[in-house]
This record gives structure tokens, C-alpha cells and sequence, in this order.
């Protein structure tokens, strides 16, 4: 078939005429089928998956470092690698949960609630609440079939032992999304929750409520939330901020258009950049760099927890963790030797970034990895424990990569 620059997608057009064609009834039945074909290849890719984990770990190793097969296959992370992974040996460790997702009877976000929520009840106490969660689940939502297990499970824990398990897993995220922004996110105790969101909602409800972007009685209850949270924190926190200036070498002496990067989120806003290198409690360093190639050349220091001036230099070469597909920052990671000491030589050439759980991968797993023969700077080439090879190309401070 043809594709022409004016009809882009002649697939999907086709697929929508065939869709429009339709009668209502035969639209309704052809969804239903459609979501239960996609639950079905949901079950059968668990399968998949476990037999994956299940032959990286019979080749004995103290790691197995499937879920990084999993993260370099699929380019995700790997915390979703675990998540996926874990999800897939869970829902194929429990028969009926597995084959309620088969048959599309229930879709994957219930059936992960459903292991989830009754992961630490033994049988065959688990089993008979599966087979209850599978029935009310067929005609209720995810959230009325998280809140049923939660009231049958709330009572069946004497000893508190989930209660423990669950406060363990108590801890706050931050995930960058678009245009300069981010979302937090945290898990807390019930009563510890109430009272926060209590507190904020009087914060953002009084006359004094923060207004960073001055939009005053037109902003949202959300909104006002929201900048009642960062009000708080600008008032009852002070923070060292340490601001990486990138300089390409060649216009050291000038001026240069260099897009903005905060190490814990990505690219930023030139406008949200100045406000971080202006705050009082910003620091600076400066990051030369080759015009062409964009490698790290020099750095200059500033005297804040400075530890060895090497380990320095390769944290500001690499940036981030050196696995591919991780972008673990800089100032969590280890310098690993690539060549293992005392054979490897400890130099810039030998080292690189990783964090705590790649080293550990690499140092107990079967995954490889080596320096790239035809490169001329620091690129890496891994090997997985199925033998796939994968680039990490060295960190290149030039905008337009």
C-alpha cells in the first residue's frame, strides 16, 4: 500500500470506516471482544515472562538480573520491569486468578488488586477470597472491588502482621511530567493521611494561602492545595540547591544557548532554571565540554562534600547510572571498575557510574559488560544473560542529544 504525506495513517482510517460500519450492537460486541483478546495476551505474556525469569535463574547466579532483561527488552525501567515481572510470577502462581484473566473475565489492573491486597493471606483462606474477588469483580469497579477485599480483610489480621507489612511500604515518589511540572505522590498511614490533607485543606482555605503564580480567587480548591503545600514548605524549609552550568569549550569565553537540566527530573524551563540558579542557597560549577563529541573535558569544583577529585569527575561524565535505560543521578551512584580490580587499573578509562543495584547486577549476575572497541569515547556495550547486547552511549552535553 501506498502512503502518501497527505493520508499518513491509510490503516487506522480504514479500521474506522470498518468500525463506522457497524451497527450498535455489533460495536458493543466487537469492544467486548477486542478487551478480552487483550486480557488473554495480558495472561499469556505473564507466562512468557515467568519462563524468562525462571531460565536467567537456573543459571545459578547469587542475582538473577531478569527484570533487567525484561527493562532493556521492553525500553522500561526497571522499577516497572520488577513491577511487570512481579505481577506476571504472582498472577502465575494463583491458578484462578490467571485463568479469570484468561477467559476475560476480570481485566489485569483487578486482577493485580486481587493479588495484591490478599498477597499475605494463606490458604486456603486466599483462595476462597480469590474466588469471591473474581465473581464481584465481573460487575463492579476496581475501586468497589479494592474497598470489598479491604472490608474482607481488615477483621482476619489478629496479630496485626499485614498492618506491619504495609507501614513498611510507606514512603513518597516524585515522576516528572510535561511542560516543567512534576507529580508527588506517597503512601501514608490512614490517620496520618487524614491529618495531612486536613491540615493542607486549612492552609489553602486561609487568606494568606501561598500564590506563586499570583492568579489569586480564579485558581481551583486543587490548585490552591497545591500552592499551599509549596508555601509551607518555602517558609519551614531551606534548601542547598547545586546548579551544573554547561559551557561547550569552544564558547567558554561567550555567550551560549544551553538547555536547562535538573538532575532529579530531566530538561526544564529556562524560566524555572533561573529561579534555581538565583536562590540564595545555590551553588555553582562549571562543565566544559568538547564542541563536537560534547564529552565532559573539564569541571570546576566548589568546596561541598567534595570526595576524591576522580570519582568526582566521573559522576559529572556520566551523570547518571551507566545500565541501559537507568537514570539513576549521579550523586547516588558508585564508581565501578569496568575491568574488575586488581586486573582493571583505577582510571577514568576503567570506571564508570552505577547505581547500587546495577553494580550489584553486574557484579552477581551474568550480565557483561565492556568498553566499545570502535568508539572513541566512553561508550559501553552490555550483554544480557540471554546474550543481548545493548549500547550505553557516554553522556554528551550538547543540546541537540
Amino acid at each position: 500500500m501506498e502512503i502518501s504525506v497527505s493520508d499518513p495513517f491509510p490503516s487506522v482510517r480504514a479500521a474506522l470506516a470498518d468500525a463506522r460500519a457497524m451497527d450498535d450492537q455489533d460495536l458493543c460486541d466487537a469492544i467486548q471482544e477486542a478487551e478480552k483478546a487483550l486480557r488473554r495476551v495480558q495472561a499469556q505474556a505473564a507466562v512468557l515472562a515467568t519462563q524468562m525469569s525462571a531460565r536467567i535463574s537456573a543459571l545459578g547466579y547469587p542475582i538473577s538480573g531478569a527484570a533487567e532483561e525484561l527493562a532493556t527488552m521492553l525500553a522500561i525501567s526497571p522499577r516497572s520491569a520488577d513491577h511487570k515481572l512481579g505481577t506476571a510470577e504472582s498472577l502465575c502462581d494463583r491458578e484462578v486468578v490467571w485463568g479469570a484473566l484468561f477467559d476475560g473475565r476480570i481485566d489485569l489492573p483487578k486482577a493485580t488488586t486481587i493479588l495484591d491486597i490478599l498477597a499475605d493471606v494463606p490458604d486456603p483462606r486466599r483462595l476462597e477470597l480469590e474466588l469471591i474477588a473474581i465473581g464481584f469483580a465481573e460487575g463492579h469497579t476496581g475501586h468497589q472491588l479494592r474497598k470489598k477485599l479491604l472490608a474482607l480483610t481488615v477483621e482476619k489480621d489478629p496479630e496485626e502482621t499485614l498492618r506491619k507489612e504495609a507501614i513498611d511500604r510507606r514512603g513518597v515518589w516524585v515522576r516528572p511530567a510535561a511542560h516543567g511540572m512534576a507529580d508527588i505522590s506517597g503512601r501514608l498511614s490512614l490517620e496520618h493521611a487524614e491529618v495531612f490533607m486536613k491540615a493542607l485543606e486549612d492552609l489553602a482555605e486561609s487568606s494568606d494561602c501561598a500564590d506563586p503564580y499570583d492568579q489569586g480567587d480564579a485558581r481551583t480548591a486543587e490548585q490552591r492545595r497545591a500552592d499551599a503545600l509549596v508555601g509551607f514548605l518555602a517558609e519551614h524549609v531551606s534548601v542547598s540547591v547545586c546548579v551544573d552550568l554547561v559551557i561547550s569549550a569552544d564558547q567558554l569565553i561567550g555567550d551560549n544557548d544551553w538547555t536547562p537540566e535538573s538532575k532529579r527530573l530531566g530538561p526544564i524551563a529556562s524560566e524555572v532554571a533561573r529561579d534555581l540558579c538565583m536562590s540564595p542557597d545555590a551553588r555553582w560549577r562549571r562543565l566544559v565540554t568538547d564542541p563536537v563529541s560534547g564529552e565532559l573535558k573539564a569541571m570546576g569544583t566548589f568546596k561541598y562534600r567534595i570526595p576524591t577529585a576522580l570519582r568526582e569527575a566521573i559522576k559529572a561524565r556520566d551523570v547518571t547510572c551507566r545500565f541501559p535505560g537507568c537514570h539513576a543521578r549521579a550523586e547516588f551512584f558508585d564508581c565501578d571498575h569496568i575491568v574488575p580490580h586488581p586486573a582493571g587499573a583505577t582510571c577514568a578509562n576503567n570506571l564508570e557510574g552505577m547505581c547500587r543495584r546495577h553494580h550489584r547486577t553486574k557484579t552477581f549476575s551474568a550480565w557483561r559488560v565492556e568498553r566499545d572497541p570502535d568508539s572513541t569515547t566512553h561508550d559501553l556495550i552490555w550483554t544480557s544473560p540471554l546474550g543481548r547486547r545493548y549500547l550505553s552511549r557516554s553522556h554528551r552535553y550538547k543540546q541537540d542529544e
